[in-house]
């Protein structure tokens, strides 16, 4: 059985599945009026598919968008399956194009059985707020893991998404195509690390962990990188 776990925010729910052969973690956002969106759905098998169903029909839940945080095969896995389900659109920065439309290409070479992947049906911006029920989604746009990744700040109840920018004690790789260590180390100095001790980081593979104990105890960033 995949292992998942939910969090109880101030005024936000937040579904984790730990889903396909690299573990991604696929998050379900909803609160009180039912309103949700899918971040990284990471789901190619049939058990995977049906944990989303049953979590979402058991929960009354409406879904409002799929959002991918980049374009790596292991966090847009499930867009086909997802799309198809549910029939909203599919955001993603359009940096990030080049990668996502190789996605298919890559699958075999991972061990994934895909579909060919559904266009986005529209492009999300640095700055720009994205809407469910009464929450708000910051977009900040953060390369260096690939081009077209992207963080989500949710400032209400002090949580930042971070796809595959920085997890607990570690960052991102940025030796694949379109990664660039740089990058990710002015994104995370300016998207990160500016934002308060306790928001809460939950990212695209491991447990979640927070601004300040990263800022403290990260070895790529305490002493080595900033």
């Amino acid at each position: 059985m995949v292992a998942e776990s939910k969090l109880k925010y101030v005024n936000m729910d937040i579904k984790t599945f730990h889903f396909n052969p690299l573990a991604v973690n696929t998050y379900i956002l909803s609160d009180e009026t039912k309103e949700a969106v899918i971040v990284d759905p990471g789901n190619c098998r049939f058990y995977e598919d049906g944990q989303i169903r049953e979590y979402v029909a058991d929960n009354k839940l409406k879904i409002k968008y799929i959002i991918n945080t980049h374009p790596h095969l292991d966090h847009i896995a499930g867009n086909p399956w997802c799309k198809k389900e549910y029939g909203v659109d599919i955001l993603i920065h359009e940096a990030g194009m080049k990668e996502y439309n190789r996605a298919y290409a890559y699958a075999t070479v991972f061990g994934f059985e895909l579909e060919e992947m559904p266009a986005p049906d529209r492009y999300i911006q640095e700055g720009e707020i994205l809407t469910f029920g009464n929450q708000q989604l910051e977009v900040r746009y953060t390369p260096g893991h690939c081009e077209g990744s992207v963080c989500l700040y949710n400032a209400d109840n002090q949580v930042i998404f971070t796809g595959d920018l920085i997890f607990e004690m570690s960052v991102g790789r940025s030796d694949l195509p379109s990664g660039n260590a740089e990058k990710l180390l002015q994104s995370i100095r300016e998207k990160i690390l500016t934002l308060p001790d306790e928001v809460t980081i939950l990212s695209g593979h491991g447990g979640p962990t927070t601004v300040g104990r990263e800022r403290k105890g990260n070895p790529f960033i305490n002493g080595q990188w900033v």
